[in-house]
């Protein structure tokens, strides 16, 4: 199994951020937003692959994975100048965002502000809104603040994932779970500072800024459904598309919401085109 690369920390807005980073100084920069709770890790396959031309960096976002718990809170825009420092810090320009669940409305706030410095988009199983199956649908146990053994909280991913392969459930526990003083397991995400479900399903505020950010964004924006989520029904795809100046999509089988963890080859399949690999 392969590794990812060391972390690197950047001060970002008064927090401690974690990234990673692949491929070579002056090409053209690539980076990966994670989704909800989850971390950097689960761009692994996809970074090493996109290397090969990009010079790739995802990021451990506020709160997660090996970066530091916030002190100013988890609002959407706090995450959004989180990116917009880590540009500016290192000077990026015609970027490529790739942006799963939450990493996905990230990208496309910063992008309907810097629209300069944005190439392409692409948003993995994220939309402006939900379904409405989603949201009929009954709310997910709740998550277990800690485990007694890192077999527990794997075979506790595992009870909500049934598609990724051991091997790679296994390297996403890992990325996510930390051991305690006492020897127990729990979560590097802080859950505690986190609304759950998340404001942005039912948010009149946030879900119009999503979709003015759809209607506003010129660059292409390539969306990929994980074809077992059922979080981004047709309607909104067909929406996007007639709203968007240049949108697209593609489903992704037997993929849950995070496409690039459950199915890392076919999603590498699915965006290669549209990245220019």
């Amino acid at each position: 199994m392969s590794n990812m690369p060391t972390a690197q920390i950047a001060q970002i807005n008064g927090n401690s951020l974690a990234f990673y980073e692949w491929g070579q100084q002056g090409s053209p920069v690539l980076i990966c937003l994670h989704s909800h709770t989850n971390s950097a890790a689960s761009w692994r396959e996809f970074a090493e692959f996109a290397s090969s031309k990009y010079h790739v960096f995802a990021l451990d976002q506020r709160g997660h994975g090996n970066s530091e718990w916030a002190r100013d809170g988890y609002a959407r825009d706090r995450f959004v100048e989180d990116l917009a420092e880590f540009v500016e810090i290192k000077d990026f320009k015609n970027m490529t965002l790739v942006g799963c669940s939450m990493g996905g409305w990230h990208s496309i706030l910063y992008a309907a502000k810097n629209a300069n410095n944005v190439d392409r988009i692409v948003m993995v199983d994220i939309a402006p809104e939900p379904s409405t199956e989603r949201l009929q649908a009954p709310p997910a146990p709740p998550v277990p603040p800690e485990f007694q053994t890192f077999e527990d909280g794997y075979q506790w991913l595992r009870s909500g994932n049934g598609l990724a392969s051991d091997g790679r459930l296994h390297e996403e526990a890992e990325s996510r779970l930390k051991q305690t003083d006492s020897g127990t397991w729990t979560w590097k995400a802080d859950l505690n500072g986190f609304d759950n479900p998340l404001p942005d399903m039912t948010s009149t505020d946030l879900i119009g800024r999503y979709w003015s950010a759809i209607e506003n964004i010129q660059c292409p924006i390539f969306e990929i459904r994980g074809a077992e989520s059922g979080l981004v029904s047709d309607d909104t795809i067909n929406k996007m598309k007639n709203l968007g100046k240049d949108v697209t999509s593609v489903d992704v089988a037997s993929a849950g919401h995070v496409v690039m963890v459950d199915q890392p080859e076919a999603f590498i399949e699915a965006v290669r085109g549209f990245v220019g690999l």
